[in-house]
């Protein structure tokens, strides 16, 4: 008589069950950083793509019109400007606008009215806009920071400003590299308006009697040479903590009080957010990435400065004819 043998199957006991669980969250636990490095290394380098975009359409812009754009504009004159007309000044745009047709947003340029000035009706509507090519992955979401001005709220703003130069609170402000003083033209330092005057993107007046007046630059006034000048910088940081000051505006604005879309090189990276009251211009430039963030200088080409770098040498990096011998280590 054949006897049919049982097979009891044997499953897992509770110790080797923990020890199963306790060796994938171990792994877990391994895999997470890795994950989290490559994907801040790919937000790193589309940021650093977008800033080279933005300083390829600068040398466009350049080519077509023998010049660079106003980094923001104060007390202009509607363009183009009524016959016979004198005194109206308007509070005008910022680079970005200027810049519009070459970073493929020409339907957005033909919206805008030059006429008037950044904060009407008609250009509110055209600061609404996400441009993405503005924005760093790994910054506050676009729409999380609005403009909260009255007159232009829900604007969004950006991540990418033009550099006016070394700030500070005096006029002139003075450093000091290898034992050489180099002084700096401040406007209105020591202000929310506070402007250098001696960055590849800073303010323009048509209005008389600024040292702004009419400025306009040129690749051939760079000649502290254009592979050694910081033109954008990166500002994509979240609020200081503890802190729900609003330092971000509308990236069509020029200078009203405070610049929208350009800043002063007067702090060291990451080190300092808008107080309320008299630092709008010369907060600083800085990311979520660690440890800096990135800059594109007036060749086109982009870098990754480290917060860490020397305040003067960087100050110094911003200049563009002011003769300093200090290099971007």
């Amino acid at each position: 008589m054949l006897s049919l043998s049982r097979t009891r199957s044997r499953g897992f006991t509770l110790i080797e069950l923990l020890v199963v669980i306790a060796i994938i969250a171990i792994l877990i636990g391994l895999l997470l950083p890795a994950v989290q490095k490559v994907r801040e290394a790919a937000a790193r380098m589309s940021c650093s793509n977008k800033l080279k975009q933005l300083g390829l359409a600068l040398h466009n812009y350049h080519d077509a019109n023998g010049k660079l754009p106003p980094g923001v504009q104060e007390k202009v004159f509607p363009r183009p400007n009524p016959a016979g007309n004198t005194t109206n000044f308007i509070d005008g745009t910022s680079w970005i606008t200027f810049i519009l047709p070459q970073i493929e947003q020409d339907n957005l340029y033909k919206l805008y009215d030059f006429t008037q000035g950044y904060n009407t009706t008609t250009n509110t509507a055209v600061a609404l806009n996400v441009i993405p090519t503005l924005y760093c992955p790994s910054g506050p979401d676009a729409k999380s920071r609005l403009d909260p001005n009255g007159n232009v709220l829900n604007a969004v703003s950006t991540h990418y400003y033009g550099l006016m130069g070394p700030g500070g609170a005096s006029n002139p402000t003075t450093i000091t590299i290898g034992g050489t003083a180099f002084n700096y033209t401040v406007g209105n330092p020591g202000t929310n308006g506070a402007f250098s005057t001696h960055g590849m993107l800073s303010q323009y007046k048509d209005q008389t009697g600024s040292v702004t007046t009419g400025r306009v630059v040129k690749f051939t006034d760079v000649t502290d040479g254009l592979t050694n000048t910081l033109m954008l910088g990166e500002r994509s940081v979240n609020y200081q903590p503890g802190s729900t000051t609003n330092d971000y505006r509308s990236w069509t604005r020029g200078q009203a009080g405070g610049a929208g879309a350009c800043k002063n090189v007067t702090n060291p990276i990451n080190s300092t957010w808008y107080n309320g009251s008299n630092n709008f211009n010369d907060i600083s430039m800085g990311s979520n990435h660690s440890g800096g963030c990135n800059f594109a200088l007036g060749d086109g080409s982009v870098r990754f400065v480290r917060q860490s770098i020397d305040l003067t040498v960087y100050m110094a990096s911003s200049s563009m004819n002011s003769g300093e011998i200090a290099p971007l280590n």
